[in-house]
């Protein structure tokens, strides 16, 4: 949020001081807003300029342009909303072609607010004022209308056409002011064919449990409960019949791409800003989308950040910047056109080198031309060495001609995980294929040289002093105490007995343990393998991680200690200490294997350390289940009692914990306000 806020800031001082230079000739950069694409934790940072402010169109008397659409031969259709018409302006000449407002057969708009040009040269325009669609033949000669669809099912849904896009059927995609259910889709006839894609709710933890629990009539009252799907702001069918809708409000699914069912092609989350208005994709599958606050946003085709620009400018007149951005398009030269709709002019943007480089780099791998990609990515970074896009666009061109240890360096530094996984997988595949063969000869001789043992030893001489050098280790003060987490482990009831009894165990080797799973649990959250490895050191309050850690085991053990006693618990203070401790060891041993095992497993086998952590987690439950039965002498009903008070208990107490702390903060913050109060009278400062 602090990083958002800042960047705003940035961009509005830019602002000002832009509008300042605007008098005085200057070599500077033509930019008024900065650009940013992602980092490897999806934060935005600064970039390279992607696009600079071109022309500013301001003679044509606009008023609230709401849409534009530009054809292949750069005729720009303007939606001229307020004035009821449709201006086609050359964008190449800068000169007005036609003026759209009545014709043949058609008395006028009332509220045009979108527009679409097909391949073969049919132009409809969407009139919310009206409440219907108009089609018209490429020398603007009218058609024919579409009005609200008879279908009953449609009877009831609010139909005021606002944006529209035409496949290669000749199938409508219309979004309809206040329609929540969806992109209306119309044959070419007029027919309903139903809503080619909606939007679903999805209710948070809460609502979830207040509409439990909650009648019909609070539910319906309560605006917690308020489920209403975002609305679709656009929609935009590109050359190759792809559709593609924005919607208004928030989340990481504002932009879609849609299959032919409607579905969301996008495999991950789209990050975006809010509210977005337009959606346009050129001839490269390069995706445009702009917002209301200003902001222009520019994807891949499968919906990765490339960059954003611009800036919310309120009253400041100031090229490349809006108070209220209503639509967008991108001419054949690769220009992006955009209107203010309260300002009512039209503002074209001209990529730099920087982003055309990018773009011939996208094109080119999907082409399979990986070497001429993997050039101009090199450009890329030598401009902008932290760019995540292009450290994935090397990543891939590597992979794809199979130098899969460079593509494993870049796929990380972009944190890309799935790339990198795809690229070990190989590097794992060929070093298996390499060193399998020397792998089984060697088991198999160690296997070999057992049977070979046990056949010379066959009085169990050696085996027998194996075993009592280890009885002499485990002879060793506190060594031998630890080594017992291991037996116990293994037979959890008659070696807690031991420790019930005094004959085996002790504090201080319970103290190294809960140390030792400390260390092993920080290695388990900070080391494992980059394709596990979410978290980052330096990201970690370490201060708040040790604190928390021991102060949740030191709870446990005081108020089970305090639960049991109340209730004829047998055991003591000393034993509670170190049953939690001996029977952590399974846990600790799995995490031990997991963070090893993450270096040698892929993507795709993540639910292995799943297993296995879910293994260790519920074999260390049952062996401190059964210790404190076994030490406090319960059977299974009286030990899940005590537990189900013990965390009741643990929970008043932080609760307390943290009454007390605020307290001290706001008594603290008093009695300082005091001090300052009473030296300032004293010294009549």
């Amino acid at each position: 949020m602090m990083k958002k806020l800042f960047r705003k800031s940035s961009l509005l001082l830019l602002a000002v001081i832009a509008s300042m230079l605007l008098v005085v000739p200057v070599g500077a950069s033509q930019a008024t807003s900065y650009t940013y694409t992602l980092d490897d934790d999806s934060e935005y940072v600064r970039t390279q300029d992607a696009y600079l402010p071109d022309r500013t169109i301001t003679n044509l008397g606009l008023s609230n342009p709401s849409d534009i659409f530009i054809d292949e031969n750069d005729d720009a259709y303007i939606v001229d909303t307020d004035n009821a018409r449709v201006v086609v302006f050359d964008i190449t000449t800068e000169k007005v072609e036609k003026i759209l407002d009545k014709t043949k057969g058609f008395k006028g708009f009332n509220k045009p607010r979108g527009i679409y040009k097909t391949k073969t040269g049919d132009i409809y325009v969407t009139d919310a004022g009206n409440k219907t669609v108009y089609k018209f033949d490429k020398n603007f000669n009218y058609i024919r209308e579409y009005p609200k669809p008879t279908a009953p099912i449609f009877a009831d849904t609010n139909y005021e056409p606002s944006k529209i896009a035409i496949d290669s059927g000749d199938n409508l995609y219309i979004v309809s002011e206040g329609v929540y259910n969806g992109v209306i889709q119309l044959a070419q006839t007029g027919e309903f064919l139903g809503y080619f894609t909606s939007n679903k709710t999805k209710l948070t933890p809460q609502q979830a449990f207040l509409k439990m629990i909650y009648t019909k009539e609070q539910a319906k009252n309560s605006s917690i409960l308020n489920t209403t799907p975002t609305t679709f702001s656009n929609v935009f069918v590109d050359v190759n019949g792809m559709a593609y809708s924005v919607c208004m409000g928030t989340g990481t699914d504002l932009l879609k791409k849609h299959s032919t069912n409607g579905a969301n092609m996008f495999k991950n989350p789209v990050i975006s800003d809010e509210d977005l208005t337009d959606v346009w994709v050129d001839n490269r599958g390069i995706i445009y989308v702009s917002d209301t606050k200003g902001f222009i946003s520019v994807y891949t085709t499968d919906g990765e950040l490339i960059f954003s620009l611009g800036a919310e400018v309120q009253d400041l007149d100031v090229s490349g910047l809006f108070k209220s951005l209503t639509t967008i398009a991108v001419d054949s030269k690769g220009n992006i056109w955009t209107a203010d709709g309260e300002k009512g002019y039209i503002q074209s943007f001209t990529p730099t080198e920087y982003a055309n480089t990018i773009y011939k780099a996208l094109v080119e791998y999907e082409d399979g031309e990986y070497e001429v990609a993997l050039k101009d990515w090199s450009y890329v970074l030598r401009l902008n060495q932290m760019s995540v896009l292009a450290h994935n666009g090397v990543a891939k061109a590597y992979y794809n001609d199979e130098k899969y240890h460079q593509a494993m360096e870049d796929f990380e530094i972009a944190g890309n995980r799935e790339g990198y996984s795809d690229a070990f997988w190989e590097v794992r595949n060929k070093a298996l294929k390499k060193y399998l063969g020397p792998f089984l000869l060697v088991v198999g001789i160690i296997v070999l040289l057992s049977i070979i043992m046990r056949f010379v030893d066959r009085e169990r001489k050696l085996k027998a002093k194996r075993k009592k050098a280890f009885s002499k280790l485990a002879d060793v003060p506190v060594l031998g105490e630890i080594g017992y987490a291991f037996k116990i482990a293994r037979h959890p009831i008659d070696r807690y007995y031991d420790i019930r009894v005094g004959k085996n165990g002790s504090v201080i080797a319970a103290l190294i343990i809960y140390i030792a799973f400390f260390g092993v649990y920080m290695l388990y959250q900070t080391s494992k393998g980059f394709i596990y490895q979410f978290t980052k050191v330096e990201d970690m309050d370490m201060g708040a991680v040790v604190v928390g850690f021991f102060a949740i085991i030191i709870l446990f053990i005081i108020c089970n200690y305090l639960v049991t006693s109340i209730t004829d618990g047998d055991g003591t203070l000393k034993q509670v200490f170190m049953i939690p401790a001996y029977g952590l060891m399974p846990l600790m041993i799995c995490m031990l294997i997991t963070t090893g095992a993450s270096y040698v497993l892929t993507y795709n086998e993540s639910f292995l350390l799943t297993v296995i952590m879910i293994i260790g987690s519920v074999w260390s439950i049952a062996v401190i289940f059964e210790g404190l039965a076994t030490v406090h002498d319960y059977d299974f009903g009286h030990t899940v009692l005590s537990l189900i008070i013990t965390f009741v208990f643990m929970l008043i107490a932080a609760v307390v914990v943290l009454v007390v702390i605020i307290m001290w903060e706001q008594l603290s913050d008093f009695l300082l306000t005091i001090g300052k109060e009473v030296i300032r009278n004293v010294t009549g400062g």
